[in-house]
């Protein structure tokens, strides 16, 4: 059986332990995160690869950010990603969000529809639940503090390019990119 390991106080040399040669996680190598304490980021990709060049551009055009991995990633002719895990570094210009976190991805299970759908009446909004129906795989972006504005950015990255809303850490929002942008502002300003 493959050594398992979870989240909690993950280094990055364990990290680096728990992948293949691609830099791609092995097989049960990771317990994922809860999406209870996590962004929840849906994702419209298929599967769990990254598309980080896309990624790096939306960071820089739309959120003044540089972001990157820490362990390269080579996907060669590997079939669909089921699950995968990145330690993401993020790093603004205005310097409010800056660190490097870690972030999984795995099949959407109903259960994260039914938290989408709640947080969705909760607010007294609609669609954004029914987009994350529309989404195969999740992206839990794991945060280290509560207003963690580095996580936040990440997620907010994700979301951009994955066309997929977040679900907040305490499963009470769902929210697309254009409010998390609102939030990332606000928490700036403090």
């Amino acid at each position: 059986m493959p050594y398992r390991t979870s989240v909690a106080s993950l280094s990055e040399d364990a990290f680096r332990r728990l992948l293949d040669d691609n830099g791609i996680l092995r097989p049960a190598a990771l317990t994922p995160p809860p999406r209870w304490g996590s962004y929840a980021v849906f994702a419209q990709r298929p599967d769990a690869r990254l598309e980080l060049e896309t990624m790096k551009r939306h960071a820089g055009r739309f959120f003044s950010a540089k972001i990157g991995i820490t362990v390269d990633k080579r996907y060669d002719d590997r079939g669909p990603l089921e699950v995968d895990a990145a330690r993401f570094v993020v790093a603004t210009e205005d310097g409010t969000a800056n660190g490097t976190r870690l972030c999984f991805a795995r099949r959407t299970e109903p259960a994260d529809l039914d938290a989408a759908q709640a947080a969705e009446q909760a607010q007294g909004t609609s669609g954004l639940a029914l987009l994350a129906q529309r989404c195969p795989m999740v992206w839990l972006v794991v945060p280290e503090t509560d207003d963690d504005h580095a996580a936040l950015t990440i997620a907010t990255i994700f979301a951009s390019t994955l066309l997929g809303p977040i679900l907040a850490p305490d499963g009470t929002a769902i929210f697309g990119v254009r409010t998390a942008r609102m939030k990332l502002e606000a928490q700036a300003r403090h």
